[in-house]
């Protein structure tokens, strides 16, 4: 069959090859997004009447199971979509008749072996009544499956079955035979206009880099709120790679003076990101002011590097509040000088990173083989303190966040419970929101026990909102399927909606996905995942072409 290009909303209805002319209707509709709808069940001699008039509708399909041939029906074959995953989505107005008034259970499913013999929809139906059946699954097709109503435990021979408004809708690739115009982010719904009646901003994680495209400021106008910068407020990016040479006194709290740099040359990179979002209309999240990684090593030895020695915990602290300090009042004199005191920054992470992926009861911060703060340290005073400086030079309404990553994970949940414990502890702290990183597989159970719900519940039991901070799903070892990545995006934006901040209650407050496209995810620079490449977000190229993901994220606000 010939393929055809369009780009209409307009549906495009054929009828199916080996379709009987005598029966009236369209049998499949093929769908602009590439996915096509069957619109009436396969043929079975006498026992399907298509187009009836019943119950005052004039388009009722009734099927007398007595006379059916088959040992199931009710049938759909799906042979022509052999080894594809499909999204199966079945809606309709039934109603099931029995000569005996006999409720029957009623089950539509699929005779896929592989997967258990997935089922749709299975509810008792009581007899004579109108019921509107619907169910969704993904699933693999082997060869010759069908979708079908189940003849198991009917008395087929005091049955009838009426449908109306029939529709078994089949997602996936390649499944149709239009070819879809793809579309960019620029031709497409708004994701911040979509969510904005749930969460106080939807964000992406981008570089200076990438702010600096007109091709990316056109994108972020449409689809976002907020933006965290990937690398540019962190402190190697802060001190611009550089050892001080200039320096100033700076009393620390203990009233001792200690020699501190005179000035952060990266202020000028994160002034012209300031900028850029002044210009574009955007908030942005701050990250991060005290992490293990991208520090420079200097920063916690003596005379910044001349020393042999690590500084004690005293010179530790004042270096600390100093560099808190320095970029919160830097910050705070931008905006008022460039944005009549509007706040650019909405918020940051404090602290990033401090619990130990193998965290237990007695031992659950990063070690210090991996953590130049613990080795001055030695506990967790320095993550108390962040918070403490972060409290004392931040605004008010600047909302600060403990941001970390795998928070589903039951041993390092508990441990990141004890790190918000002993901040809560300290009156002079300030903790609003934990920072859930979310950088999630498509394994991760997104509800039930021990998963992503379980910890953002947790959270919120501790009295803190919670931001889903770097957000992208891996297919880690497995092929990518774009369907059922749609399908999990779905089912993680479904779970954050629920759990949502509102007006009386802690929750979610907003979600920044961690990357602008597949081709420039850092995910495909890890170890763990070579050899298999990654597409774990909702824009596939520089072109900004929008995947079946960002569908699913659509969806779940609609």
């Amino acid at each position: 069959m010939k393929k055809l290009l369009f780009a209409t909303a307009a549906l495009f209805a054929l009828t199916m090859i080996g379709c009987s002319g005598k029966s009236a209707g369209t049998k499949v509709i093929e769908n602009e997004d590439g996915s096509i709808s069957i619109t009436r069940v396969d043929e079975d001699g006498k026992a399907v009447q298509y187009g009836k008039k019943y119950d005052g509708f004039d388009d009722v399909t009734i099927v007398k199971l007595g006379t059916t041939t088959k040992t199931n029906p009710i049938s759909i074959s799906l042979a022509d979509y052999k080894d594809k995953d499909l999204l199966m989505e079945l809606s309709c107005d039934m109603k099931v008749v029995d000569s005996t008034g006999k409720e029957n259970e009623i089950t539509w499913m699929v005779n896929e072996i592989d997967e258990n013999f997935p089922q749709l929809y299975r509810e008792y139906l009581k007899s004579d009544e109108w019921t509107k059946v619907s169910g969704r699954a993904i699933i693999h097709l082997g060869e010759n499956r069908q979708f079908y109503l189940s003849g198991a435990g009917l008395a087929k021979e005091n049955i009838t079955v009426y449908l109306k408004n029939f529709r078994l809708k089949l997602s996936g690739e390649g499944i149709g035979s239009q070819e879809v115009v793809r579309k960019t982010w620029l031709e497409v719904p708004s994701l911040k206009e979509a969510y904005k009646d749930y969460f106080d901003y939807f964000g992406l994680a981008i570089s200076k880099e990438d702010l600096d495209s007109l091709k990316v400021q056109e994108g972020l106008k449409v689809h976002a709120d907020s933006i965290t910068m990937g690398n540019e407020f962190k402190p190697d990016f802060m001190f611009n790679w550089t050892q001080p040479t200039k320096f100033e006194d700076f009393t620390g709290e203990n009233g001792k003076t200690y020699k501190v740099p005179y000035w952060l040359p990266g202020f000028n990179r994160a002034d012209a990101c300031l900028k850029l979002c002044k210009d574009l209309g955007l908030k942005m999240r701050g990250h991060v002011l005290v992490w293990h990684s991208q520090t420079p090593w200097w920063f916690f030895v003596e005379d910044y590097g001349e020393g042999d020695y690590y500084v004690d915990t005293d010179e530790m602290n004042a270096r600390m509040e100093w560099y808190i300090k320095t970029i919160m009042d830097h910050v705070a004199e931008w905006e008022k000088k460039n944005n009549n005191g509007e706040h650019i920054i909405t918020s940051w992470d404090v602290v990033n990173e401090v619990c130990s992926d193998t965290a237990n009861d007695t031992n659950w911060l990063r070690g210090e083989e991996k953590s130049e703060w613990m080795k001055v340290y030695e506990d967790d005073s320095y993550i108390v303190n962040a918070f403490r400086y972060a409290n004392k030079y931040a605004p008010k309404d600047v909302e600060l966040v403990y941001n970390d990553y795998g928070c589903s994970s039951p041993h390092k949940l508990k441990g990141i419970l004890k790190i918000i414990d002993a901040i809560q502890a300290n009156p002079e702290a300030r903790i609003d929101a934990m920072g859930m990183q979310s950088h999630v597989r498509m394994k991760t159970a997104v509800t039930g026990p021990n998963s992503f719900e379980s910890a953002v519940q947790a959270f919120i039991d501790k009295g803190l909102n919670v931001q889903i901070t770097e957000l992208d799903i891996a297919n880690a070892q497995d092929a990518y399927s774009s369907i059922r990545l749609k399908a999990k995006y779905a089912e993680f934006f479904e779970m954050f909606i629920k759990n949502r901040k509102t007006a009386d209650h802690k929750g979610i407050e907003g979600v920044t996905i961690w990357g602008l496209n597949d081709e420039n995810t850092w995910l495909n620079s890890q170890q763990e995942y070579k050899g298999t490449t990654q597409y774990p977000l909702l824009f596939e190229t520089r072109d900004f072409f929008v995947k079946p993901a960002f569908y699913g994220v659509l969806e779940a606000a609609e």
